[in-house]
């Protein structure tokens, strides 16, 4: 599913609005991308890290978690998880004018990725 995944990134993105991308695999390896200054690959893999452990806190307390939007000043930090254990982080800007609805679309695919 690695290469699966890399090679799906690579056709999918760079997208307009998007600065950094990363999927979290179930053994815990990463897939990264960075599109920018603004966040380096270590970076985002440790953020990434932390906010999948708070979601599976969540579910430790009931709470079955498929989405999740954390919204900062300058960035928008979406997450989507799949039942086989994988998730997809992204790293968008937060400012008027930038959305992207094809951002959406990504997430979207991501979720059915493999699946077909």
């Amino acid at each position: 599913m690695k290469e699966v995944l890399q090679n799906w990134l690579d056709g999918s993105l760079p997208l307009p609005g998007v600065a950094a991308c990363c999927a979290q695999l179930p053994d815990r390896t990463y897939v990264s991308r960075s599109y920018g200054d603004g966040f380096v690959i270590a970076q985002v893999e440790r953020v990434l890290n932390r906010l999948a452990m708070a979601a599976d806190n969540l579910a430790k307390h009931g709470l079955e978690v498929t989405r999740l939007c954390w919204v900062f000043e300058h960035t928008r930090i979406q997450l989507v998880f799949r039942h086989d254990g994988h998730c997809l982080a992204l790293f968008t800007d937060n400012r008027p004018g930038a959305v992207n609805p094809k951002v959406e679309d990504l997430l979207e695919g991501f979720l059915h990725l493999g699946s077909s």
